[in-house]
């Protein structure tokens, strides 16, 4: 088995429901330095998907790019659209759905994105979008970058304006760029978050139930996130839930470990889960406890995004060689 350590670098804002689009606080930042005995004891590779503001501030530009050397860390791309530029008004409720965004504006907004981390020196291979918001628009315009694996897809979890993840595959595989929750022949190989269906196939069945009219398509989408799904998520749930579902997807053929942090998850205050320092610490603890049981009693390999891309390209030989679905 093998672990992708994945962390959104990003400016404050993802917990309170409003981000700025000029000079947002990057204080959060810096706690990603609590991660250094972590990542060292575990021999971590993490990938950073860093965000447009995370990246123009020249101070944390050189403190990410030293994460990256000390940590052999893979920095990769994380847009948010709402406060990319360029920015332009839209009709919609925020954050607009990328889908409803004219093809133009996300085209630019991503351009943005590229010219910082070209500032710092990355040309990025691996991509996530904010708030899972990717569908068949948003993925249309990573084929014509230089992404080579994304990990956008969240299983089992529904968002507003789309795309519907609940019954997307758990392992990695190559999408459908109609449908990137669904397998198909792309290319870019689709690192899902490790997010279990308790039961096999319940993700499809949620799935139906969800275009159901209101209220029963809202309440399948709810009881699928909720009720229904096992997450490998260490900030969402507790250390013997977090081995449960490891151990579900290890039982059904699961490969691979996708693991996702916030950098504001490490601040305190910085979500409402870590209220305070003792809520950090307490993470901290958890976080270890299941790294170490991951990496000792599961022997799973730790590698970057882009490492996953190359060596399911030489294990599968391109699309269509796994597309697993649970």
């Amino acid at each position: 088995m093998q672990l992708a350590f994945t962390i959104d670098v990003e400016e404050e804002g993802l917990f309170s429901g409003t981000y700025l689009t000029e000079k947002p606080p990057l204080h959060n930042i810096s706690s990603l330095s609590l991660l250094d005995p972590i990542i060292s004891e575990f021999d971590l590779r993490p990938t950073l998907l860093v965000s447009y503001h995370a990246v123009r501030d020249g101070y944390h530009r050189d403190y990410i790019n030293g994460l990256g050397h000390r940590w052999r860390a893979e920095i990769g791309a994380h847009l948010h659209p709402w406060n990319t530029p360029p920015l332009v008004d839209l009709p919609y409720r925020q954050p607009v759905p990328s889908e409803v965004m004219p093809r133009e504006i996300l085209t630019a907004k991503m351009g943005s994105l590229w010219r910082a981390l070209a500032d710092m020196g990355v040309v990025p291979t691996s991509f996530r979008m904010g708030r899972f918001n990717l569908g068949p628009k948003m993925f249309s315009i990573l084929s014509d970058t230089t992404i080579i694996v994304d990990s956008s897809v969240a299983p089992m979890h529904s968002y507003y304006g789309g795309p519907k993840h609940l019954g997307a595959p758990t392992d990695p595989y190559y999408p459908d760029p109609a449908d990137p929750a669904r397998p198909g022949p792309s290319p870019i190989l689709e690192v899902p978050l490790t997010i279990l269906p308790i039961l096999p196939g319940a993700g499809s069945i949620f799935r139906r139930m969800e275009s159901l009219p209101f209220p029963p398509g809202q309440w399948a989408a709810w009881t699928a996130q909720y009720l229904a799904s096992l997450p490998a998520q260490p900030v969402w749930t507790g250390l013997q839930r977090l081995k449960m579902a490891c151990r579900l997807h290890r039982r059904r053929g699961g490969r691979v470990l996708t693991v996702l942090l916030h950098s504001s998850e490490l601040m305190p205050g910085g979500c409402p889960r870590h209220p305070g320092r003792e809520q950090v610490t307490g993470f901290m603890k958890r976080l270890h406890a299941f790294l170490s049981w991951v990496r000792n009693d599961l022997q799973a390999e730790p590698v970057t995004l882009s490492d996953l891309a190359r060596l399911e390209s030489a294990r599968t030989g391109g699309p269509g060689g796994n597309t697993r679905g649970q």
